[in-house]
């Protein structure tokens, strides 16, 4: 053993975790060394924390809650209004976007296992006519930004370290989709070993830990140590929208939004749909002893899930949707301040090599998986804006092979609100419908051009219809 692999050993079973090197005699070289350079990334100054997270995940600390103030919708019927201050701040956005200020930071390091894809959530086929996929939706509304606001966002991608060879290649053979190669980033989150019930460390092999992402909350330490931070400052980016690849219907970058954020003076804001369901499960926008922050559907008790107010709607309706705009500043500010965001722990099924050396498949949960949620950064910061968004408009999540957050569910979703734009325009819907990103936004923008269209009114809409530039 040399003396870098001695120093580790020597650490790790100060640790209690000396059982990661049970196999070392029996490895070849090639092993030693792929061991070496995963355990010369792990911080055992962090086993605190995983313990900590631990003990709260099974007992949660008590919250004092109350409801957030929310810029709410004007008007909650089709095509839907955004709040008045909202759309006032629209022009502040826009100049954002013409002076080049805005980057999209797109969180893309899912598989797509749930939907029964072997691939990248961001390849999967999506769009109901042509199967466009995921990456290429967002690449066409990036492009879209840039045709009417003449600057184009960069674009910062989020990857796992399983995904992201595959990822890069995916948009090298789609030649960008048309973006500038020079304005897509890549970058891997990091990674989070997991602990069995002896708080010891599960291994993946007899060379290798078992390690998984850091979640979405990851972005903000890998936005700092790949660089990107440093090259949004260069770029002059001063606001970052956060977006997540599994989300159809999200704008990339919202003119409203990024006006009511800067005219507020936040440091983070966020979107979120009306809750109407108590049992739905998401996190909830929410004050915790007057503190803003996301408040997960597990920690409200029967009794606050369901109170309501004097309209008879829930009390507790702001319902996160992973949707935020980040002050380029604010992150900087946290990182040269070494400010993690907190671990939290998930009781999970873990594969792993058992004490013999055997591969073990278990049939229930096993080890403790840890991860950060972005969603952490908000009571950290200063100043945040809530705003309303329509569900069917802006949220539209792929999660499932099946129901209503499946391929077939969403595909439906999708074409029920586009249907409905054509519908409002031109008085019939088409049997089948998609909209190719580059034309409108959203249904009031697809309905102003339809009105206008003198060409939209000759369509025959009894059969499938693809509205293109060239439709019009």
């Amino acid at each position: 053993m040399n003396n870098q692999a001695d120093d580790l050993r020597t650490a790790f079973e100060a640790a209690g975790q000396g059982h990661v090197f049970r196999w070392w005699d029996e490895l070849g070289e090639r092993s030693k060394r792929r061991l070496t350079r995963q355990l010369e990334n792990v911080n055992l100054g962090r086993m605190a924390e995983m313990s900590n997270a631990m003990a709260e995940l099974k007992q949660p600390k008590q919250r004092t809650l109350s409801p957030a103030p929310a810029f709410e919708l004007s008007n909650e019927k089709f095509p839907y209004n955004l709040a008045d201050g909202a759309r006032a701040m629209a022009p502040q956005g826009e100049k954002e976007l013409r002076d080049g200020r805005v980057g999209v930071l797109l969180v893309a390091g899912g598989q797509g296992t749930r939907l029964g894809f072997d691939g990248p959530k961001g390849c999967y086929k999506i769009l109901p006519l042509t199967g466009m996929t995921l990456f290429e939706v967002f690449a066409r509304k990036l492009q879209r930004i840039g045709r009417e606001y003449g600057k184009t966002p960069p674009l910062y991608v989020m990857v796992g370290n399983h995904n992201e060879a595959e990822t890069r290649n995916f948009w090298q053979d789609h030649d960008y989709f048309g973006l500038n190669p020079d304005d897509v980033k890549f970058f891997a989150q990091g990674e989070m070993p997991a602990l069995d019930a002896d708080g010891r460390f599960v291994m993946a092999g007899k060379d290798a830990l078992f390690t998984g992402p850091d979640g979405h909350g990851g972005v903000v330490q890998a936005l700092n140590d790949k660089g990107m931070l440093k090259d949004m400052r260069e770029r002059g980016v001063r606001v970052i929208s956060y977006i997540q690849v599994d989300n159809l219907q999200v704008p990339v970058a919202d003119p409203a939004f990024i006006g009511l954020h800067l005219s507020e003076g936040a440091e983070v804001s966020l979107k979120v749909v009306r809750k109407e369901d108590p049992a739905e499960r998401v996190g909830i926008f929410c004050h915790d002893e007057g503190v803003p922050c996301i408040v997960e559907y597990t920690e409200f008790s029967d009794e606050q899930a369901n109170e309501r107010d004097g309209n008879g709607r829930l009390r507790y309706w702001q319902g996160s949707i992973a949707v935020h705009l980040f002050s380029t500043d604010f992150l900087m500010r946290l990182v040269e301040r070494g400010m993690d965001l907190p671990l939290h722990a998930a009781h999970k099924k873990v594969p792993h090599i058992d004490p013999d050396g055997n591969e073990v498949s278990p049939t229930e949960p096993n080890a403790w998986k840890f991860e950060r949620f972005v969603f952490d950064v908000i009571p950290m910061a200063s100043n945040v804006v809530c705003l309303e968004v329509p569900r069917e408009e802006q949220f539209l999540p792929l999660k499932n092979a099946d129901g209503p957050f499946g391929p077939d569910g969403a595909r439906q979703s999708y074409q029920q609100y586009w249907g409905s734009a054509v519908e409002a325009a031109l008085g019939k819907r088409p049997s089948a419908i998609e909209v190719d990103p580059l034309v409108a936004e959203n249904a009031r923008e697809l309905i102003e051009r339809l009105k206008e269209s003198t060409a939209a009114k000759q369509w025959d809409l009894s059969k499938p219809l693809h509205i293109t530039a060239k439709s019009f």
